[in-house]
């Protein structure tokens, strides 16, 4: 199956220690790229030089040990909630192969997860993730603000939302079709958490359909480091009554070599709200009723699961 994306530029946004301080000149400029930029197409390129090159490089040298283990110690790594355990030898995405998280960009989930996979012990492993995951964490978290800001929504209700956040942090391997296979890594999709920050290690193959349903590929810079794709989740769609856009994206394989991926996905404990700011009586009035994003989770597990990419409004849409 080939590959109908264009090679497209998706905004590239440069989001620095300054920008994120609302106290700063350029915080409130930075926001309002932001927030036009998931308006409009549902994602952007940061670049986020908090997290430096010697990092990612050992993140994923790393990550590439993890998948070296055997299959019967992978297969500890369970979770009750979708997706965010192990998975492997799909048979409609067999490319794929996947660890989760639970409670990444905290210390104590990440002592869990080495120990589990590592029982002796593997501090190398524990203290690079950590480090990782809570850079990725602060850009979550400093990219959120930035929305909320430029919406002009009340700080408190902000505040509230991302004290109750908690992170899946999804470690992914696609391997290279056989002569029989689709060269689908992931099926399209469209992505159930809060917001994502996903590292392709610079390796294209992500696709993205935009608003106009034209189909263009991520092309991450080979020579920018720590670039990372930011791309909105349906509950964030809900969250800003339809204004954010949540794109339909997938995984085309190219090439005959492995390709790893790192991503941090974040959701809500809170019962999640449209704020009183962004209704708008006749002209935009309230789309999607207030709702808890662990019962979406498990909509989308018991039958919401289906062909529909889109499930939020079933879910919870007036």
């Amino acid at each position: 199956m080939g590959s109908n994306g264009e090679s497209g530029k998706l905004p590239f946004i440069e989001i620095t220690e300054e920008s994120m301080n609302p106290s700063s000149n350029s915080w409130l400029p930075t926001a309002h790229k932001v927030r036009r930029a998931l308006e409009t197409n549902g994602c952007f390129l940061a670049k986020y030089n908090q997290l430096c090159p010697e990092l990612h490089d050992k993140m994923f040298k790393l990550s590439e040990e993890l998948f070296q283990l055997p299959t019967e110690v992978k297969l500890k790594n369970t979770s009750s909630i979708l997706g965010f355990g192990y998975g492997s030898n799909f048979s409609f995405m067999p490319l794929v192969e996947y660890f989760g998280l639970e409670g990444g960009a905290t210390l104590g989930a990440t002592k869990e997860f080495t120990n589990l996979m590592w029982p002796s012990g593997n501090d190398n492993f524990c203290d690079t993730t950590y480090a990782y995951s809570k850079l990725l964490s602060e850009l979550d978290h400093g990219v959120m603000r930035m929305v909320f800001g430029s919406y002009g929504v009340d700080n408190k209700y902000c505040d509230q939302l991302l004290n109750s956040s908690f992170y899946l942090m999804r470690f992914l391997k696609y391997r290279t079709p056989k002569v029989d296979e689709i060269n689908l890594g992931l099926l399209p999709h469209v992505d159930k958490n809060f917001l994502g920050i996903i590292d392709t290690n610079k390796v294209p193959g992500l696709e993205i359909q935009m608003k106009d349903g034209q189909w263009i590929t991520c092309q991450p810079s080979p020579t920018t480091p720590s670039t990372f794709l930011v791309i909105a989740g349906e509950p964030f769609q809900a969250w800003s009554n339809g204004r954010i856009f949540a794109p339909l994206h997938k995984v085309v394989i190219t090439g005959t070599e492995e390709k790893y991926t790192i991503a941090l996905f974040s959701f809500m404990r809170e019962k999640i709200k449209v704020p009183e700011e962004l209704i708008y009586h006749e002209e935009n009035p309230l789309k999607f009723k207030e709702f808890n994003h662990l019962d979406f989770l498990e909509f989308v597990r018991s039958g919401g699961r289906s062909k529909v990419p889109r499930l939020i409004v079933p879910f919870c849409g007036v």
